[in-house]
């Protein structure tokens, strides 16, 4: 299981508005962001299951779910690399937000580590203004928001955290598809707040490429 070491260089905290910001920079993105797709085999919510000849170690054996896919480009995070950290460990701003939330943060993506995306469902989606990206998966960067996700939220179950996301300029991702780089498929809740992430690689590997009536069964 990958540790997320805290960056002792990454941006401090300077205050509520200048955080929330930040992350509202990255939910501005993808709610101004059209649902266009720059190619018919990526869609928003679909699941990229890196290939066994992926060596960066930044995506071996990763499982991505994308966010937004459009003509400028595509943004995911990987929801299969669990860190042993607590969020606040990293991110101690938000350690009142967090409140009794026992889950740990996962390793999102080489692109801006020191910035907090969260997925959320259940009862706790409802406080969220981001847009859904899955089978009644909201997508959610404002960290002012956490008080009343981890009171509503029913633990890892329906919260899980990510800090950074990866990302790839227009072309690049399906160029890398096309030879071979990621598999392909549909996503769903279940495979997104999957029980045992560190298993998800290995059970989905086998299953690229599938083609279902229905995206909201793994």
């Amino acid at each position: 299981m990958p540790k997320l070491q805290p960056n002792p260089r990454r941006l401090s905290y300077t205050g509520p508005l200048t955080f929330a910001r930040r992350g509202l920079l990255v939910a501005v993105a993808l709610l101004a962001a059209t649902s266009t797709v720059g190619a018919q085999d990526i869609t928003d919510g679909m699941l990229l299951i890196a290939s066994a000849g992926i060596k960066d170690p930044n995506f071996s054996r990763t499982v991505v779910l994308v966010l937004r896919h459009d003509d400028n480009g595509t943004i995911g995070v990987v929801v299969n690399r669990p860190t042993t950290l607590a969020p606040a460990i990293v991110f101690p701003e938000l350690t009142a937000g967090v409140g009794a939330y026992t889950g740990t943060l996962y390793r999102g993506g080489p692109v801006s580590p020191g910035r907090l995306l969260f997925l959320v469902r259940g009862l706790a989606a409802a406080t969220v203004q981001g847009p859904e990206v899955v089978d009644k998966v909201f997508l959610s960067a404002d960290p002012e928001s956490l008080g009343d996700v981890t009171r509503l939220a029913a633990g890892t179950d329906d919260l899980r955290m990510y800090a950074g996301h990866a990302e790839w300029v227009p072309g690049q991702l399906d160029g890398e598809i096309a030879g071979g780089g990621w598999h392909t498929l549909p996503g769903s809740a279940e495979l997104v707040f999957h029980t045992d992430p560190g298993r998800l690689w290995a059970e989905l590997s086998t299953r690229g490429d599938e083609v279902v009536a229905d995206s909201g069964k793994p």
